[in-house]
């Protein structure tokens, strides 16, 4: 079960990043989802494996809409994109800001419930 935190629990997880749910607001949280160079440019890959729509929120950073198997998407730059059903998205983005950045799910439950995690850029 996930331990307390300043922002609370609901009590178990379900959701998953890299078939791995967050934990909740720990003291020592899992390992990044990725490390990324400072100035570098990355393409990530999101992919949701299941029959709901999530829209995924980055913080710290913007990304660019590339492709989808899906749809076709606009070439907007943006930092939440919405995931559909069985959707693999491509975006890509630069590393321009050092930290470590939340990426999740911004439907509550879901988030809470383990589709959480983050991202660093380190110099």
């Amino acid at each position: 079960a996930p331990q307390p935190g300043i922002c609370g629990s609901l009590g178990y997880t379900f959701w998953s990043i890299n078939r791995v749910a967050w934990e909740g607001d720990t003291p020592n949280p899992i390992e990044p989802l990725a490390l990324m160079r400072l100035g570098k440019s990355y393409i990530l890959r999101f992919r949701n494996e299941t029959p709901n729509a999530h829209p995924i929120h980055l913080h710290g950073l913007s990304f660019k809409l590339l492709r989808s198997n899906k749809r076709s998407l606009p070439p907007l730059v943006t930092d939440t994109a919405l995931l559909l059903a069985e959707e693999t998205m491509e975006v890509s983005l630069v590393a321009d800001n050092p930290g470590n950045w939340a990426f999740h799910c911004h439907v509550i439950e879901h988030q809470k419930t383990g589709l959480t995690g983050y991202v660093r850029v380190d110099a």
